[in-house]
């Protein structure tokens, strides 16, 4: 939904006001969840709860049957909501970015088939875990965000630096991650290391090619 706010701005300075808001907004959401798993689990005592299944748990056997449908109805619309709208950014980002917006109704469609195929292949790949829904959930947020993160960096240095180079470091932190993950690394650490790969490989690429420029 970020996504589809700043694209939907005027101007530079309104997509950094809508993205500054989103993440104010997003904090206060997250503070309204937690209260609320704190009030089912003081409620619910040492009673015995299947992982994730806690916020159901509560809807079936103690809510009434009327509001109950109702709840579980918003639960479900809710996740097809946040699921159509990361569908939907990722398509306008692909159209954006990659086709330079010149992409047809039919190709659009195509590539949000395409892009759910691909969340889907991800959802398999962290089906078998022990770990809780919300760990598995920033667990894969932390594939990406370190690069992201390292973009950031980038744009904040002062240093003309070969447009190459950043796309080369956002898909080589995501690489490290994946060979991380696989080293038993903790998730905590993969933004941290990512983002300093990611910078530290693209300056390092420039100043290369500033030295061989210089000699030349």
């Amino acid at each position: 939904m970020m996504v589809q706010r700043v694209l939907s701005t005027k101007n530079l300075i309104s997509a950094r006001k809508a993205m500054i808001g989103s993440g104010i907004l997003i904090l206060f959401q997250f503070i309204v969840f937690l209260f609320v798993g704190s009030l089912i689990f003081i409620l619910m005592g040492d009673k015995p709860i299947e992982q994730d299944r806690e916020f159901t748990t509560f809807i079936i056997e103690y809510v009434p049957v009327g509001l109950r449908g109702l709840l579980l109805a918003g639960a479900i619309s809710a996740a097809m909501s946040t699921l159509s709208s990361s569908i939907n950014s990722l398509t306008t980002s692909t159209v954006v970015d990659i086709f330079d917006r010149n992409s047809s109704l039919k190709a659009s469609k195509l590539i949000s088939l395409l892009w759910g195929i691909v969340l889907m292949m991800f959802a398999f790949l962290f089906d078998e875990t022990n770990s809780s829904l919300i760990e598995v959930g920033l667990r894969i947020a932390s594939f990406t965000y370190g690069g992201l993160l390292g973009l950031f960096f980038l744009s904040k240095i002062n240093l003309k630096i070969n447009p190459l180079y950043p796309p080369l470091g956002l898909v080589s932190g995501m690489i490290l991650v994946f060979f991380l993950d696989s080293w038993g690394f903790a998730w905590t650490w993969f933004v941290l290391i990512s983002s300093l790969a990611n910078v530290l490989l693209v300056v390092s690429l420039q100043q290369v090619e500033n030295l061989f420029v210089s000699k030349s």
